[in-house]
């Protein structure tokens, strides 16, 4: 497997970074312990405030 970047989380933020990025044609590897959205993003019950953007 060849990539470009690696991503370290998988959460909102990583999550996001890679989409855009691979839309782009970047080849992200996405790295964390546990799936996606589990840390902080499930954390805080998967609500993202528009003042947070």
């Amino acid at each position: 497997m060849q990539t470009d970047l690696a991503i370290i989380g998988s959460g909102i933020v990583g999550l996001s970074c890679a989409f855009h990025l691979q839309r782009q044609g970047a080849r992200c590897l996405l790295i964390d312990p546990k799936g996606a959205g589990q840390g902080a993003s499930f954390g805080n019950a998967g609500a993202i405030s528009f003042g947070n953007i």
